[in-house]
Order: C-alpha cells, then sequence, then structure tokens
C-alpha cells in the first residue's frame, strides 16, 4: 500500500483491533483509534476528511450502527465499514441498512482481507469525494447564474454579496475552515429573503426608520422565506437552515424566537449575522472603526471571538485602488470579469442597475448597453481589471 495522508478512524473497544490497525495501516496513512462512540465523533467533527470509519458492532456508547449513521452525517465522504463478531442476518442487514455500511466484516479478519478492504474502501471514498466536487462545482454554477439574474431585477438587494464574500472566507481561514463551500452559498443566497420583501418595506428598514407590528413580521419572516425555497434542493439543506438562523442574535435575540443560543448556533449563521450588520454599519468604501464601533455597542448580538478577529482581519486592508489596477471604463469597453468598483448608476434619475462589488458578465453588460440605449448611464465606469495589457491603463471614450 502507497504511503498517503489518508484518516481511517477506528472505534472499537478491542485493542488488538487497534494495535492490527495501527501495525498495518500506521506506517502508510493516519490512523485514529477510540474505545466508544462519542468520543469518535467528535473527533470525526474536528476532521471533515476522513476518508474511512470504521466501527465494531457492539460499539459501547450508542452502538456501532447508530454510530455509522452519526458519522455518515459528519462526514459523508468516509467510507463505513463494520467489523464484528455477529454472524446473523439481522446484524449484517441493521449494518447496511440502518449504517449505511459500504462494507461489512467478520472478526476475526486476516490481514490481507483487511488490506483489501481498507483498498476499496479508500477508492470509493476517492469516488464520493471526486462525485461531490462535481456537483458542488455545478450547483455553484447554478446558483452564480440564478443570482445574476436575481441582482438584474433586485441589485439592491444583492449589493453587498462580492463584499460580504471577500470578508468571510478572510473570517474562514484565520479561523481555520477547510469547507468553506457551504459558507460561501449561504453568502451568495442571504439576501434571497430580502428580494422578495416589499420594496417600501425594505426602504424603510434601511433607513432605520420606524415599522408598523406588521410590517416588522413581514421583515421577520424573510429569512424563513429563504430556508422554505432552498431546503428541498439537495445539497442545500443545511445552507438553508445557516440562512434561517443568520439573524438570530448570540444571546437569543432576534429571528426566530425560539431559536439557538451562543454557541449552539451554527458558525456560518454566526458569520452571516455578523458581516451582514457590519455592511449596513459601513460607509460606500467599506467597513472603518466607527462601523465596528457601532457593533461592539450591541456586541451580545455577535460571537465575541468572531467580533474580535473582524476588528483585527478588516481594518488593515489596503484601499482597493493601490492594491489593483482600476480602469475607468466606457461600456463599450468593459469586458467580463470586470469587477464594478462603484455602483452603475441611470444619468437623470440615479437609478441603481448594477452594484459595486458585481462581477460583469456578457449578460450584465448587455444590461447596461440597454440602459443606457433608453436612460443612460454615468460613464466612465470604474472597474478592478486583472490581466491588463502592459502599458494599458484605462479605456476612453
Amino acid at each position: 500500500m502507497e504511503k498517503t495522508t489518508d484518516l481511517i478512524v477506528v472505534a472499537d473497544p478491542d485493542k488488538d483491533v487497534q494495535a492490527g490497525f495501527q501495525r498495518l495501516f500506521g506506517v502508510h496513512m493516519k490512523v485514529a483509534c477510540f474505545s466508544e462512540s462519542e468520543a469518535a465523533l467528535v473527533f470525526l467533527k474536528q476532521n471533515h476528511g476522513t476518508a474511512v470509519v470504521c466501527s465494531s458492532f457492539n460499539l459501547p456508547g450508542r452502538g456501532g450502527t447508530a454510530f455509522l449513521r452519526a458519522a455518515e452525517s459528519i462526514v459523508p465522504q468516509a467510507a463505513r465499514v463494520m467489523l464484528t463478531r455477529e454472524q446473523s442476518a439481522d446484524s449484517v442487514k441493521k449494518a447496511l441498512n440502518e449504517g449505511h455500511a459500504f462494507m461489512y466484516l467478520e472478526k476475526p479478519c486476516k490481514p490481507a482481507d483487511l488490506t483489501s478492504a481498507m483498498e476499496l474502501a479508500l477508492a470509493h471514498h476517492g469516488q464520493l469525494s471526486k462525485d461531490r466536487a462535481l456537483l458542488e462545482r455545478t450547483l455553484a454554477g447554478s446558483i452564480k447564474l440564478l443570482i445574476d439574474m436575481l441582482a438584474l431585477f433586485h441589485p439592491e438587494a444583492f449589493r453587498r454579496t462580492a463584499t460580504v464574500r471577500k470578508q468571510a472566507l478572510k473570517l474562514a481561514k484565520t479561523l481555520g475552515m477547510k469547507k468553506t463551500w457551504e459558507l460561501e452559498m449561504a453568502v451568495m443566497l442571504s439576501p434571497l429573503g430580502e428580494a422578495l420583501l416589499p420594496k417600501d418595506i425594505l426602504a424603510r428598514y434601511r433607513a432605520a426608520r420606524s415599522l408598523t407590528e406588521q410590517e416588522r413580521d413581514v421583515l421577520d419572516r424573510a429569512p424563513a422565506q429563504s430556508r422554505d425555497l432552498l431546503k428541498n434542493i439537495p445539497q442545500l439543506e443545511k445552507v438553508s437552515d445557516y440562512l434561517f438562523l443568520s439573524a438570530r442574535g448570540y444571546d437569543g435575540s432576534g429571528f426566530p424566537k425560539d431559536g439557538p443560543v451562543g454557541e449552539d448556533i451554527p458558525l456560518v449563521s454566526r458569520i452571516l449575522k455578523l458581516l451582514t450588520d457590519l455592511w449596513y454599519a459601513s460607509p460606500e468604501s467599506g467597513p472603518d472603526a466607527a462601523a465596528l464601533e457601532a457593533l461592539t455597542i450591541n456586541q451580545r448580538k455577535y460571537d465575541p471571538k468572531l467580533l474580535e478577529l473582524a476588528k483585527t482581519l478588516l481594518l488593515d486592508e489596503l484601499p482597493e485602488e493601490t492594491q489593483k489596477h482600476v480602469a475607468q471604463c466606457y461600456i463599450r469597453s468593459l469586458r467580463p470579469g470586470d469587477i464594478l468598483i462603484d455602483d452603475a448608476r441611470t444619468e437623470s434619475s440615479h437609478e441603481l442597475v448594477l452594484s459595486r462589488g458585481h462581477m460583469l458578465t456578457p449578460t450584465t453588460i448587455r444590461r447596461l448597453e440597454h440602459f443606457h440605449q433608453t436612460a443612460g448611464v454615468r460613464q466612465p465606469i470604474r472597474v478592478e481589471r486583472h490581466e491588463v495589457p502592459e502599458g494599458a491603463m484605462s479605456d476612453t471614450a
């Protein structure tokens, strides 16, 4: 067996079994052994890249079948293997049907058979990981298209996503989050509930004007609307739950009224709560000390660790213009991939056409052209541009 960085988790109280796994596979890969279910599950929650999970049938704690079922929800790409001396058909059926085991092995198991089984399990894990990656890329592309289309009709609601996504990824990297796909999807879809709200209510809320009890109720239901729209889409079940709790304060305030408190609120929801409120408190140029001070006044609503991290990470950035090439373009010179630095607005009515931070596509460029033909769009438009030809500074009329 070739040396790899794959991780095998073994949950079995038999010390000989644990020693056997270490002897056979410890040189080639990482092996973590546990004698009961709960400690193993805690370890899995901290090691989402686990490749194979092996369990004895009579595992102390919740039992082998329930343990494998719980492991599936934590590390769905891991191959699950049941090890047992039980030989009844009912035991085999329970392991395969209820524990969703990939393989069932009888004890004692010959080293050659166990090695062969682990090779098959690793190959199964590899295929599951490839399938998941392909599905995530496909789903992410579909969601990006959906967001682009929604942003054409609700630019105010979706104008924050580009900024918040960058900030969320910066926090995630510092926190050591290895999987950020669900966080990115939650950020991209977070304005969905707002886009469904009546524009007059949303405008009053953003202007910090008083709302009637009925209007407040409509506003509070926005996270629930997002969850209801997304919960039936495969792979977005967790994202829909994160969005549902994204208005929940760390101290138990906000929506929903009977929701979790503190660390029981999912981390993604806590990040969304903090960065969404920070975005609304910040000036057009981005977060500043005053915006973070505004959040500090209501600090009980936010995860204290995240709030302190935001103060450290989000105030030390250089201005955008000093880090990236800025081009001043007329519409006919815009390119797909350009990122708007300022809001694109109509000349006379100053109506928002596309919000700052939006990455342009052929569709959005055509939208700007159409608006310019009918209502006029203020030009030139400042954009962030990559892969600039040498010597080129900006496009002109």
